[in-house]
């Protein structure tokens, strides 16, 4: 059985459906910080800015760390 790799941020907000600038608009998040997380180009982001985020996604605080945490790891 093949591994799964881990969730990223990229995938959560895919499955969301709608496009980065409305989820930006709707969460609050600037786009250019969810671009910048969804890249893994943000080493500490800010827990406001991943509960914005995990609020827009109507997901779980850990759950969205954890894809932010993939991302990173995907990019290096």
């Amino acid at each position: 059985m093949a591994k799964r790799s881990p969730e990223t941020l990229d995938d959560l907000l895919l499955r969301n459906g709608e496009s980065l600038d409305a989820f930006a608009k709707r969460s609050g998040v600037p786009r250019y910080t969810l671009f910048r997380l969804r890249e893994g180009k943000v080493d500490r982001p800010r827990i406001a800015t991943i509960a914005a985020i995990a609020a827009g996604l109507r997901l779980d605080v850990a759950r969205v760390r954890a894809a932010i945490e993939a991302s990173r790891a995907a990019a290096n």
